[in-house]
């Protein structure tokens, strides 16, 4: 019997220490059923919401850590580890995560104390996970932008006058709204600004009788408007200063300042009715904030691998971003947009990259070069092609414009002037008329131009209004071809600023990846990629520029575009 109790006590002991044994950070631990597996997203937020990390802000690195695996993860601890002293910014190095159990997540929020001291520039942070049994992780980490401390300056910018009869005047006994713009034209932000309005004798608050006002903060640059209503008695005099102080308050009282508007009794004062507009001052564009790795445009990052293209498939990518040499408007993105076709050609399509002739910032002798001219289609395209066994795909982005008097369509090389399109352009119906000449067996033309002479930030033509300018509607395009145009006709192609591409493209390379295919079997048809872009190409036009822009897609509908492996 005391055989068997010592037996017991033993088995006991051991077992209590297994289970102590991995809060130990150098214990080697048999980790059962199976081991962890950590994975962790890092976000970085700040309370002014302007994405930097200003001096006398306390922003958050907010981490969150998923324990994906079938076993705990024991003692888990963060690291956070800047490229370098930052001299002016205080937080926690290392930082006590506990046991995150098989399939559970965990959120922890780091606190980082900008003081006075802290310069501008780029603040860069690896975050290691540290794991008792070895299981680490280390996360690519995350950069932000600090800001040095400069002060604001509030003021009141302008005032405007509603008044009951409309003349824009104050007048005894007469209840006038009053609309106070508070300006920030510091270079520092301004934090938790609030006005108290103070009448003086003679002047008698009306309406709800507010006085004060929480405005919130006013970032560098910006301002916010307030309303409130007052009259006066038969006491001030024409011509007279009317005694109303508007007291700016800041959470730092240094930074506010007491200011009396600037009225008068029965003079002409700035009315309401037509809009007060104060242009904020220039202060500079401010840095975005910039990730240390890890993360990037959905785009690019998650492209899919393909069935592999034919031996002599043969593919033409032109991006037309710099126009500035002959005073055009640059066509933003555009060399991103090829270089990353490029990428889904290579991979999604399966082309050999021997097979794709790439040209950015193509001049009008590049289009010859590649399609060859009027009076012979027999360009670089020509003699890649093997007849009737090459499959073609030619991807354009840039400027499109028409020749004024004939209306006929015209690529814009990078060296053109859209005034003599004519002489210096490349026409699409020669386009059109030469790839007819070129014994493919199967062709895919996508097309992200707008050929109407307009771009997103403007006319291509010197002081002509784009209902004047005419396009030619009809083109004769191969007939084994499917052709994909970015917009109708007369419409602007837009651009997607926040994902870095043509507002078109980006739907193109999202549909590449599977979002177009509906019954899911891994091949886009032409119906299927009509379908995805009309549902979401005019949306976001709508939605980020108040344009139309309507893809086209001219093909047949059980074509197959691209099929993806499965």
């Amino acid at each position: 019997m005391k055989r068997e109790l010592l037996v017991f006590v033993c088995a006991a002991l051991l077992i209590s220490a297994a289970e102590g044994f991995a809060e130990k950070r150098s214990a080697n631990v048999n980790v059962f059923p199976a081991p962890p597996n950590l994975s962790a997203t890092v976000k970085f937020n700040e309370p002014s919401g302007n994405n930097i990390l200003d001096a006398g802000e306390t922003g958050r690195l907010i981490l969150e850590i998923k324990n994906s695996g079938s076993g705990d993860a024991f003692d888990v601890r963060a690291e956070i580890k800047p490229d370098r002293r930052i001299e002016g910014l205080r937080f926690d190095r290392d930082i006590s995560l506990g046991t995150i159990g098989a399939g559970q997540s965990i959120t922890k929020e780091i606190e980082l104390a900008a003081d006075e001291e802290i310069l501008s520039g780029r603040a860069v942070f690896g975050i290691a996970l540290k794991e008792a049994n070895g299981f680490d992780l280390k996360h690519p980490g995350i950069a932000f932008s600090t800001k040095a401390f400069e002060p604001p300056m509030l003021i009141v910018a302008d005032i405007g006058v509603n008044d009951q009869n409309g003349n824009g005047k104050v007048e005894p006994m007469e209840i006038v709204e009053l609309t106070v713009r508070v300006q920030n034209k510091g270079y520092g932000d301004a934090r938790e600004v609030s006005v108290d309005i103070k009448p003086g004798d003679n002047v008698f608050m009306g309406g709800d009788g507010h006085t004060h006002f929480d405005i919130g903060a006013i970032r560098s640059g910006k301002f916010k408007d307030l309303k409130f209503m007052f009259y006066t008695n038969t006491r001030i005099q024409a011509g007279e200063k009317i005694p109303l102080t508007v007291q700016i308050n800041e959470s730092r009282p240094k930074f506010g300042k007491s200011e009396p508007l600037k009225l008068v009794m029965n003079a002409q004062q700035k009315s309401i009715a037509g809009p007060v507009v104060v242009m904020p001052e220039d202060t500079g564009k401010k840095d975005e904030i910039q990730t240390a790795g890890g993360l990037s445009i959905d785009v690019e990052t998650k492209i899919p691998e393909g069935e592999k293209a034919g031996k002599y498939d043969v593919a033409v990518i032109i991006g037309n971003r710099n126009y500035s040499a002959s005073g055009l408007p640059n066509v933003e993105f555009a060399d991103r947009d090829a270089r990353i076709m490029k990428e889904y050609l290579i991979k999604t399509f399966g082309y050999d990259p021997m097979n794709i002739l790439y040209a950015e910032d193509a001049t009008v002798a590049k289009f010859n070069e590649l399609f060859g001219t009027e009076n012979d289609p027999k360009g670089r395209l020509y003699k890649f092609v093997k007849s009737g066994a090459s499959k073609v795909f030619i991807y354009y982005a840039g400027h499109g414009a028409p020749d004024l008097d004939s209306t006929e369509a015209y690529f814009v090389p990078v060296d053109a002037n859209p005034e003599f399109i004519k002489a210096n352009g490349y026409k699409l119906q020669t386009f059109y008329n030469n790839l007819s000449k070129v014994h493919a067996k199967k062709m895919t033309i996508v097309l992200d131009s707008c050929f109407s002479g307009n771009s997103p930030v403007g006319m291509l033509f010197k002081n002509m209004s784009p209902a004047m300018v005419q396009v030619k509607k009809e083109y004769r395009g191969p007939s084994n071809a499917v052709i994909i145009t970015s917009a109708a006709i007369g419409q602007v192609s837009n651009w997607y600023p926040d994902m870095k591409h043509s507002l078109f493209t980006y739907y193109f390379f999202k549909a590449l990846q599977g979002e177009a295919d509906k019954n899911s079997d891994k091949k886009i048809t032409i119906a299927e990629l009509r379908s995805y872009l009309k549902e979401h190409v005019p949306y976001m036009a709508g939605r980020l520029n108040n344009r139309e822009q309507e893809p086209v897609v001219n093909g047949h509908d059980s074509d197959v575009i691209v099929t993806l492996k499965k």
